[in-house]
């Protein structure tokens, strides 16, 4: 297999002639792919080909005596070291699988750099992952040699996410002035290979985190964004940034308070803001989880993070008691990450199909610091109302950038920054306007630094944040944790049945619970209840804004008046939820 750099300028840059490496690992190899290496490539296939969203420039100093040469064995060893580094992606059919290749070429580029050459290893790195990747014919991993005076400096790479992650880049830092010292290392003792064989063994892991999932599915709203969509911006996913000192002391504290951890106070308060704005009362964020704590796993170079679900009660009470809650279902999540997607896969659907509603979890935190925690925070006194607002004056905002194309209707990050709370938001503007993103920022900081000093009341936390909830229209109502349109779910019945005859009522069932019935004239192909579910769920794909009925009334014939249905003669009636053996519910 054979990989080189794209051809790239930069300024303050000369190309000097670029070098080849020949490698040759211990092995090669296919199998399917590993559970972490799905949840990567599903979010890739969001994306046009070509697109470098899931690219990760980085650069590595050169430090010592070390020449161009010694440099190109490192980058050589490094590759035959990680099996991950020489894996490409290969479709068949409707799979997908990973295929090892033992021995191969990597071109490497190699400049002389003016003046800075970690500043310009850095805008190289830029460059070289601004081109998407071939996943099916191309080493995930591109590189080049920075030279000051003809001595190396710095290494800039492009890698695939599909090939590290953050924990990966984390143990290849920790090789690498090794690799280039010449040291012999022992090779690595996992690589996604025995991975996959593992996630495939008999019986297979996960038998509990799948019962998490379940039982989060029950609990969580069907949609954080069960609200009309609004006309999206151009691109329409938008992306900011902070940094704030304060914010960091500020959790810090909160988090020696409460018992918990800083990662739990970041989510939890994450979780507040989107309930303050999107008017839920339980909030539900995909964390995404590590992973590294399982057994062979920790020194695994390759993606092992999945996504866990965390579902929050916000409740009517004080943000410190939404932390204390929050932390338990957080440290939750993080131990149950590890799970078959597709068994996860089946029991959302079956969820949806019991709820009556594709079920949208696109909310996400991901806590990419070292070990979830900061080093070299300013020595402030939380309690010292005025050193905390004198540090609050060195919080910056940032716009980060748009995209035409991401798999999240809003994405809460931590950067790994250690000296400052580097947080990130992005929103979809389709339901969120982009200058949420950055409120919420400043909101995050306003809500953490007013916690240190008073309680706060989590009806409160829209107010404090300075954000505006979304309004709903009326016909809106609360049926348990979800938001629906009534006449938007009765019209969306009247085109399923074909004829416009149809009604929806809101009444009470026997908990007294508010439960939706569907009233309509059966016909051939929708007389029963069982059909009609199947249809109304078919027609309602991808919407926030209607629920399936939990009842359905099939009549003879229509009422005199729209009041009048619940009197008409019936020929059938039921949830509808148990379909067919010959039905497949799923199937568009």
């Amino acid at each position: 297999m054979t990989a080189g750099p794209p051809a790239v300028e930069a300024p303050g840059l000369t190309a000097l002639p670029p070098r080849t490496v020949e490698f040759r690992g211990a092995r090669d190899g296919q199998a399917a792919l590993t559970w972490g290496q799905q949840g990567i490539w599903r979010s890739t296939q969001w994306l046009d080909d070509g697109d470098p969203y899931f690219n990760l420039p980085w650069t590595l100093p050169v430090t010592g005596a070390a020449d161009v040469d010694a440099v190109l064995r490192a980058v050589g060893r490094l590759v035959e070291r990680h099996e991950t580094l020489r894996t490409a992606f290969v479709r068949d059919g409707d799979s997908t699988s990973q295929r090892v290749s033992r021995e191969g070429r990597l071109t490497v580029g190699v400049y002389e750099a003016a003046a800075k050459p970690m500043s310009a290893a850095k805008a190289l790195a830029a460059e070289l992952a601004a081109t998407g990747f071939d996943y099916a014919a191309e080493l995930p991993i591109r590189c080049a040699v920075v030279c000051q005076r003809g001595r190396p400096r710095a290494l800039a790479l492009a890698l695939s996410h599909l090939a590290l992650d953050g924990w990966s880049l984390n143990t290849v830092a920790a090789e690498w002035p090794r690799l280039v010292a010449g040291e012999d290392l022992p090779g690595p003792d996992w690589q996604p290979l025995d991975q996959a064989a593992f996630e495939r063994s008999d019986p297979p892991p996960g038998g509990q985190a799948l019962r998490h999932w379940r039982t989060g599915l029950t609990s969580a709203p069907r949609s954080m964004f069960d609200f009309p969509a609004r006309e999206p911006e151009e691109p329409r996913f938008v992306r900011h940034g902070m940094d704030s000192p304060a914010a960091a002391v500020a959790a810090e504290a909160l988090a020696a308070r409460h018992g918990v951890t800083t990662s739990s106070v970041l989510t939890v308060a994450s979780a507040a803001l989107l309930g303050a704005v999107t008017g839920h009362r339980t909030a539900a964020l995909q964390l995404i989880v590590s992973n590294r704590h399982h057994p062979g796993m920790e020194a695994m170079a390759g993606p092992a993070a999945q996504d866990g679900l965390c579902v929050i009660d916000l409740g009517d009470g004080t943000f410190a008691g939404a932390l204390r809650h929050g932390h338990r279902r957080t440290m939750a999540t993080y131990r149950n990450g590890h799970y078959d997607p597709a068994l996860v896969l089946a029991a959302w659907e079956a969820e949806a199909w019991r709820r009556g509603a594709d079920i949208d979890l696109d909310a996400f935190f991901n806590d990419v610091r070292q070990a979830g925690r900061w080093q070299g925070l300013p020595q402030v006194d939380p309690g010292d109302a005025a050193a905390l607002a004198t540090l609050r004056g060195r919080t910056r905002t940032f716009f980060v950038g748009a995209y035409p194309a991401v798999k999240a209707r809003i994405f809460f990050a931590t950067g790994p920054a250690p000296s400052t709370c580097e947080f990130y938001v992005l929103v979809d503007t389709a339901f969120l306007p982009g200058d949420v993103a950055e409120r919420m920022l400043t909101g995050l900081e306003e809500l953490l630094v007013r916690a240190v000093s008073e309680e706060v009341l989590l009806d409160q936390v829209a107010k404090i944040a300075g954000l505006d909830p979304v309004p709903r229209p009326a016909g809106w109502t609360a049926i348990g944790h979800d938001w629906v349109s009534l006449p938007e779910t009765e019209a969306l019945l009247r085109r399923v049945c074909g004829t416009g005859v149809a009604a929806v009522a809101l009444e009470d069932g026997d908990d007294g619970a508010p439960l939706l019935t569907g009233y309509l004239v059966a016909r051939p192909g929708l007389d029963t209840p069982e059909a009609v579910h199947t249809a109304f769920m078919r027609a309602a794909t991808g919407r926030t804004d209607v629920l399936a009925p939990h009842h359905y009334v099939l009549c003879a014939a229509p009422p005199a008046d729209s009041a009048g249905w619940p009197g008409c003669p019936r020929l059938a009636e039921g949830g509808g939820r148990e379909p067919s053996p010959s039905t497949n519910p799923w199937e568009r």
